[in-house]
């Protein structure tokens, strides 16, 4: 049952993004259903297929053993769509939209060092102001039909199923399985972040001769099945994960103050947890931790590579050494604003591709209150002082939230 569907963010004509809030409940059998009639009639989905039927086959005997909610969903897909509901042509598990990556930073605050003794989450999710089919055609030549822009269509998706947890998800191109944040009803956080030494081999997003679980679908499966950080671990260590496009690492949270980050080695495929120390804030950004766990080693970089994933690192270290006191929400979202990605020229600044980039969206989640407050890309302000690079205006705050009742 669609319980909300609205836009809480509309797009101006100068400005790059919306935000659309919906509010899904009932069976996971409906909730796939529901989701996927959105997904044709809003988002122009298209369900991948896979190269051979046994891929098919094998997808939903996983799902069915390893993340059952989605397998439900998945045959609600399938009638949306007027498949069979033991189609192995189409992959039902994805509905792709506006496909694109993300590169981002973070901050988990314990409740020892903030003002209201709650764990908190910061993040800015950076993205490029391009489509898929432009990124493709830089870096390979290749030419593709017009796409509209990457992140240009966020959702922010509310499940209240009635079996699992429920959760709030934020993120795009995945409208069963909104990937990049969440928080559910257990006081269980999920953020991603892309991994620059993670796995280097991308797999399709859906379909194809894909097998397991992708990044998306783990974050559903964590905040669907598990209370703790605990229970994400064991839950995690019992899937094939793949990536579409590049490597992710998850930063986990949990209302009891736990916190670790899970990589996967790009050379080896081994797992690792990197736990986070005990009243000490944990800063995440786009270099794998289980790597480069010392900061004193880290490789040199440029300082006017303003948004190498070392240097920012640093300055958010910086930012917590150089603080007085407890933690505020406003400090969180000061610490943020200083790795904005709002660079003129992105390979300049230590960018990966030749498309300007910004922070399409900056937040600071409450874990043990189950909300997170956002705030949404806008376009770019007058130049900052003293240099010539963009500021960034963003919409006014929105908190997402847990209809707990």
């Amino acid at each position: 049952m669609i319980l909300k569907n609205e836009i809480v963010v509309p797009k101006a004509d100068d400005e790059y993004l919306e935000v659309r809030k919906l509010v899904v409940k009932g069976s996971d059998f409906e909730i796939g259903k529901d989701l996927a009639k959105i997904g044709m009639e809003e988002y122009e989905v298209e369900l991948d297929e896979y190269q051979s039927p046994v891929y098919g086959k094998a997808r939903q005997n996983y799902m069915e053993k390893n993340f059952p909610a989605l397998a439900e969903r998945a045959l609600g897909v399938a009638d949306a769509f007027n498949l069979d509901p033991k189609n192995t042509k189409y992959d039902t598990t994805v509905l792709p939209f506006d496909l694109g990556d993300i590169a981002c930073s973070a901050i988990y605050f314990p409740g020892s060092l903030t003002e209201n003794k709650h764990p908190c989450i910061c993040r800015n999710l950076d993205w490029y102001e391009g489509s898929v089919t432009e990124l493709e055609s830089a870096l390979m030549g290749i030419k593709g039909k017009p796409a509209r822009k990457s992140l240009s269509r966020i959702t922010t998706v509310e499940f209240y199923p009635d079996n699992g947890y429920s959760a709030v998800q934020l993120g795009s191109h995945d409208l069963l399985n909104p990937p990049m944040d969440g928080v559910n009803e257990k006081g269980l956080f999920v953020t991603i972040l892309t991994d620059l030494q993670g796995l280097k081999t991308p797999m399709p997003f859906g379909g194809a001769i894909d097998t397991g679980m992708s990044f998306p679908q783990l974050t559903t499966m964590i905040l669907n099945k598990c209370a703790t950080v605990e229970e994400a671990k064991f839950e995690i260590l019992q899937q094939r994960i793949y990536f579409p496009f590049r490597a992710q690492h998850f930063l986990i949270g949990d209302k009891d103050g736990n916190v670790t980050l899970f990589e996967i080695d790009g050379n080896s495929g081994l797992y690792y947890f990197i736990d986070g120390i005990p009243d000490q804030p944990f800063i995440v950004t786009n270099h794998s931790m289980h790597l480069y766990p010392d900061p004193s080693k880290f490789p040199e970089y440029d300082p006017k590579e303003g948004y190498n994933t070392f240097n920012r690192w640093n300055r958010l270290d910086n930012y917590i050494k150089n603080h007085d006191g407890v933690f505020t929400k406003e400090d969180m979202f000061e610490a943020m604003s200083l790795v904005y990605s709002h660079y003129k020229d992105p390979m300049a600044a230590g960018g990966s591709f030749p498309f300007t980039e910004r922070s399409m969206y900056t937040y600071v989640a409450d874990i043990p209150e189950k909300s997170i407050e956002v705030k949404f890309y806008r376009k770019d302000g007058p130049a900052l002082d003293g240099t010539d690079e963009p500021s960034i205006i963003f919409h006014d705050p929105v908190t997402l939230t847990l209809n707990e009742e």
